[in-house]
């Protein structure tokens, strides 16, 4: 599994910036970011806080069959293949359409393509193409679009991300004729219908465009896709961007077809200014900050609508250590550490509305999450007998075991929230004997500790860090959890548990997927009854919308931009209905 090829948004592919995130398809270290890939997933989440609490303008009730939402920050690249920002990709989730796309539960389903085979061996996937979809400007959509924007991924010139273009060099393309398109892998990969959702580009269109201009290209900001919406028209007034989308009228899916007259999205520099549109300028923003958010809650014509992103904090241990930190390869030392901590406390104290609890290292609602696991509850009568039974006894302050203390520092990020968590958990460990010291540094030193290897494992004993699957909704932990991961690569605790690796070595080759939500599941239990980490909470996304808007759904998150996936049964209530539409 070493000789795998790396995947896009997998760790350690981006930059950073305060805080820190691991996947799983990312990295950050506590609640603060210090994102390795896919920065761009908790910008709305992350916004800078407002100084004062907002107030929230009037919901005006009106006459009109269009949608529009405040965004913020810019469009520069509405391209598949270079959207980074949020603003970006938003525009590309509507514009734009891939072979696969995601269904309810985090499965990939047909789109563009109307279905795929794999081989036997797992490497090579066979898309058949559906032959009714046009471009939004009319030419038809062929396996030669598909080839040409895999080539584009594939050239040395390539100016998008390199992650996503490392992986795609990993994989051969074939037209075997206009709607039959093959892909040949070096290894079996399971979640690869998920990447073959990347968004397909026209070559019609783009084809004389050398790779190493793309990013320059006029195409980026009037951009012709095969999606639900067609770009219409952008415009700034009094210096807010205004992008208008209408429905593409010969879009493929009819179940899919969006039913408003028009969709606009308004681009501001500043989340204050954005949130002061909500009412008189716009129907809906998303990523509310905490503050924006209760009072978003104080008007009577909002709905909220709330959904976890595909990320969890978790308090990971040095496991290879043995003779500096012996208590951490004990099971029941872990399980007293875990026990001993009321995570429900922790999260209403120091995150109130802005996450939940987390049961699991996947994502609750996805094809994978296992819904009976035990956790390990709040339970300090437990923890303590869990520690003398292992010899850990306290005859003063502090639990020792043959002159050996239990104590040990606790990393965090400088962040404010971090500090606050890590307060919180020293104190309660000390109640239960345990020696620990918080630490707290900046997002880069930490970062550099958890990379550093040393003769026993990374330079940190226990480290606060978030765990995000960036834009993927496949839940593959293999980078995070894989024995083989622990010298040199993201297993920065150093997990060695066998019955999971071959779990997870199993799940990410299995080329039918057949076995892997078992396998998972197995997964998952192992996880959390073995104690390999300590799970925190799940962040969440808060969603703002005027409750003349019906039909919206949050389904399952990858990335914000997935709040448009139910757009096609978006309806605006009619003025005459304002009683039925918001009761309140």
């Amino acid at each position: 599994m070493d000789g795998l090829p790396p995947l896009p948004d997998e760790p350690g592919r981006a930059d950073f910036r305060p805080a820190v995130t691991m996947r799983w398809q990312i990295i950050v270290l506590g609640i603060g970011l210090l994102m390795i890939a896919a920065a761009g997933l908790f910008a709305l989440l992350r916004q800078p806080p407002v100084t004062e609490t907002p107030d929230v303008q009037p919901i005006d009730f009106i006459e009109t069959s269009s949608f529009s939402e405040a965004i913020v920050g810019q469009p520069v690249l509405v391209n598949p293949l270079l959207a980074t920002s949020q603003a970006d990709r938003d525009l590309v989730a509507l514009v734009f359409s891939g072979l696969t796309q995601l269904d309810e539960y985090g499965q990939p389903i047909p789109d563009l393509a109307k279905d795929w085979e794999v081989s036997a061996d797992g490497l090579t996937y066979t898309f058949h193409l559906r032959d009714d979809v046009v471009w939004h400007d009319g030419e038809p959509f062929t396996a030669g679009d598909v080839a040409f924007t895999m080539s584009l991924l594939r050239d040395p010139d390539f100016p998008g991300p390199a992650d996503l273009a490392m992986f795609w060099r990993t994989v051969e393309t074939y037209v075997l004729d206009d709607t039959t398109v093959e892909f040949v892998l070096t290894q079996p990969l399971s979640a690869f219908p998920e990447y073959a959702g990347v968004g397909i580009l026209p070559a019609h269109l783009l084809a004389g465009v050398p790779p190493a201009d793309l990013a320059e290209d006029s195409f980026n900001l009037s951009p012709v896709g095969t999606g639900r919406l067609k770009w219409v028209f952008s415009e700034v007034v009094d210096g807010v961007t205004t992008v208008h989308l209408a429905p593409h009228p010969d879009y493929y899916d009819a179940g899919r077809r969006v039913q408003l007259d028009e969709v606009s999205l308004r681009f501001y520099d500043e989340a204050p200014d954005a949130f002061r549109a909500l009412g008189p300028d716009v129907q809906a923003m998303g990523g509310l900050t905490p503050d924006e958010l209760n009072a978003a809650l104080g008007s009577p014509n909002l709905s909220i609508y709330t959904a976890r992103l595909p990320a969890y904090t978790a308090i990971i241990f040095n496991q290879q250590a043995p003779s500096r930190l012996p208590f951490f390869q004990e099971e029941p030392v872990r399980q007293a550490l875990t026990a001993s901590l009321d995570r429900e406390a922790i999260v209403e104290r120091v995150l109130p509305r802005q996450a939940v609890v987390a049961v699991s290292p996947l994502i609750p609602g996805t094809w994978a999450y296992e819904p009976d696991i035990q956790p390990i509850p709040y339970d300090p009568a437990l923890a303590a007998p869990l520690l003398d039974e292992a010899g850990w006894l306290q005859e003063g302050p502090v639990r020792s075991r043959e002159g050996v203390p239990l104590s040990f520092e606790l990393l965090v990020s400088d962040r404010s929230i971090d500090q606050q968590i890590g307060e919180t958990v020293v104190e309660q460990w000390r109640g239960l004997g345990v020696d620990a010291r918080l630490v707290s540094v900046d997002a880069d030193e930490l970062l550099e500790r958890l990379e550093t290897p040393t003769d026993e494992g990374r330079d940190f004993d226990a480290a606060l860090v978030e765990f995000s699957q960036g834009r993927l909704a496949d839940p593959d932990p293999y980078p995070f959890w894989h024995e083989s991961q622990a010298r040199e690569g993201q297993n920065y605790s150093g997990l060695a548990d066998r019955d999971i690796s071959e779990a997870l070595e199993i799940a990410r080759r299995d080329p039918n997927g057949v076995r892997r939500a078992e396998l998972y599941r197995s997964f998952q239990t192992w996880f959390v009854e073995r104690a390999a980490a300590i799970l925190l909470y799940n962040p969440v996304y808060h969603y703002a919308v005027s409750c003349q808007v019906e039909h919206v759904q949050l389904m399952i998150f990858v990335d914000p931009s997935d709040r448009f996936r139910s757009l096609h049964d978006w309806r605006i209530a009619p003025a005459g209905e304002r009683t039925a539409a918001c009761p309140g």
